[in-house]
């Protein structure tokens, strides 16, 4: 594992347990076994840490992955979908800080979920435009629309209340919502 890897792997167990305001360089640099010298010599700021650390340990990198047929549609879909509620449930921790902040962000953080976001729908926009075939200004709506019904499903079910949804559960909704955003495409 690089330094680098290794001050990511520490940004985001720091910040899983105690947020992006709770959690400082210092604290980064001696779990990762580094200098805070060595940190802002391969990050700038803690800012480009944190931005970092959710391109590289989100959902994106499973995103970048995918390689979807054209016209694959509702599998796809599927697929996508589960993809994305088990990196949520593995990243439960480090979502329920970052949840808990939401309201203390600084423009300076905004700026951070703002382009992780684009970079997420921009994927995902990608890949739904192949499995569906759609136009790009189609294909992003529906992203929006799949997105944010996944991320809710979540939120309401395993962080409101509680409750770890099994493999069918999961399923069967994400099985509904890809039927509805394909039309019916197989």
């Amino acid at each position: 594992m690089t330094t680098k890897e290794r001050i990511l792997e520490s940004a985001y167990n720091c910040f899983s347990r105690k947020g992006y305001f709770g959690t400082t360089t210092r604290e980064i640099a001696h779990t990762a076994g580094v200098s805070e010298v060595t940190l802002f010599r391969l990050f700038k700021s803690k800012k480009e840490l944190f931005r970092e650390v959710l391109i590289n340990f989100s959902i994106i990198p499973d995103i970048r992955a995918i390689s979807v047929p054209e016209g694959s549609g509702e599998l796809a879909l599927l697929g996508i979908g589960r993809k994305i509620y088990l990196s949520l449930r593995e990243k439960k921790e480090f979502l329920k800080i970052l949840l808990s902040e939401v309201t203390g962000l600084t423009e300076e953080i905004e700026e951070v979920y703002s382009h992780f976001v684009r970079t997420l729908e921009e994927l995902l926009s990608n890949v739904f435009s192949s499995a569906l075939s759609l136009s790009p200004d189609e294909s992003r709506m529906k992203v929006k629309i799949f997105g944010a019904a996944v991320f809710g499903f979540f939120i309401s079910e395993e962080i409101f209340q509680g409750r770890e949804l099994s493999q069918r559960e999961i399923d069967e909704f994400i099985s509904t919502l890809s039927r509805s955003i394909s039309g019916g495409k197989p």
